[in-house]
């Protein structure tokens, strides 16, 4: 008999937990609480998801998300800029020019188009740009075409959206939690009590194919979320990882 995993949602994040939540809330109402016959088991648990949810929304809001959307829209502009002019150079007619845009092309281009990048690989990739044209030799280059200043602007913007980034992580660590994590508590609880009233049909043969299908979809949404942690813990020890949501603005 298949019956809905244990899953430890002390392990999760807030924001793992919202959204594994707020899936499992979605899948119930797709099925239908009277199809999985858990109609009394919703009451609370509407009510609980509703409270938290409020909270988290208003948590997870921050004035700087959009600072941030500004500054990393107008880095990705000094981008196309500057890798624009290399590709006109290329075709101009003065060699030393020709030259200064090959040289400095070949570093742009070890990184490909960063702007399809995620915000926190943008200004990890614009960082390393930035200190390969700040050497002497390609500095001389930046200043032959005549790019000094604009590659000062990507580096004012790229540093703009870090300090930015740091300053909405800051807030997020300040914010006081307690009243996200007892709601969290009773969501929990009203997540267990419907687990153990459809892991009971099952027990007691009751199961339906619908209820069936809810179970293999829950456990599947179980095992996701256990290798994205374990992902993530293998990941830990080289890079910290930002609970923070991105920006909206294109990148």
């Amino acid at each position: 008999m298949r019956k809905i995993i244990r899953v430890v949602f002390s392990r999760f994040r807030n924001n793992d937990h919202y959204q594994f939540i707020t899936e499992f809330l979605t899948r119930i109402n797709t099925a239908t609480p009277a199809t999985l016959n858990i109609e009394s088991k919703m009451p609370k648990f509407n009510a609980a998801y509703a409270a938290m949810d409020a909270v988290y929304k208003k948590s997870n809001s921050s004035d700087f998300t959009p600072l941030i959307g500004g500054a990393d829209v107008k880095r990705d502009s000094y981008w196309s800029a500057i890798t624009m002019r290399l590709r006109a150079t290329l075709m101009g007619p003065d060699e030393a020019e020709i030259e200064a845009a090959q040289k400095i092309k070949a570093l742009f281009d070890v990184h490909g188009n960063v702007r399809k990048l995620s915000l926190k690989a943008e200004s990890a990739a614009i960082t390393n740009i930035i200190q390969d044209l700040e050497e002497r030799e390609n500095a001389n280059y930046c200043a032959t075409l005549g790019i000094t200043n604009w590659v000062e602007a990507l580096k004012t913007e790229n540093l703009t959206v870090q300090n930015l980034t740091e300053q909405r992580r800051q807030e997020t660590v300040d914010q006081d939690n307690e009243e996200y994590k007892l709601l969290r508590e009773a969501v929990d609880t009203a997540y267990e009590n419907i687990v153990s009233r459809i892991n009971a049909l099952v027990e007691l043969e009751m199961s339906t194919p619908e209820i069936d299908n809810f179970i293999q979809l829950t456990n599947n949404q179980i095992n996701d979320y256990e290798n994205e942690l374990a992902a993530r813990q293998g990941r830990s020890d080289s890079e910290p990882e930002d609970e923070t949501p991105p920006p909206t603005a294109p990148s």
